[in-house]
């Protein structure tokens, strides 16, 4: 890492570049929450409440929205249990 270069996140998950025409190119971190999947983009030297926090259950990156809820609810179990109700819905409908 350079010296003085700032630096919007520790371990960000990703990395975005942002293209316009007319305008010089956009780079941010970016993370996935862990609860909704969306994407969150990282401001430099910005407070880290403003954008999201940390699930201390899952132990991972959460967006603003998801950190407001304040209940642990990732989105592979979601689809885990979308996909058990799925299953036992064709199992009773023999489908």
């Amino acid at each position: 890492m350079e010296r003085g270069r700032v630096v919007g996140m520790r371990n960000a998950g990703g990395y975005a570049i942002t293209t316009e025409p007319g305008k010089s190119d956009v780079e941010e971190d970016t993370f996935t929450c862990c609860h909704c999947n969306c994407i969150v983009f990282v401001k430099h030297r910005c407070d880290p409440a403003e954008m999201g926090g940390f699930c201390r259950l899952c132990m991972k990156h959460v967006c603003k929205a998801c950190n407001a809820k304040g209940e642990c609810a990732p989105f592979e179990r979601k689809l885990e249990e979308l996909e058990a109700r799925d299953r036992f819905r064709r199992a009773v409908s023999g489908a």
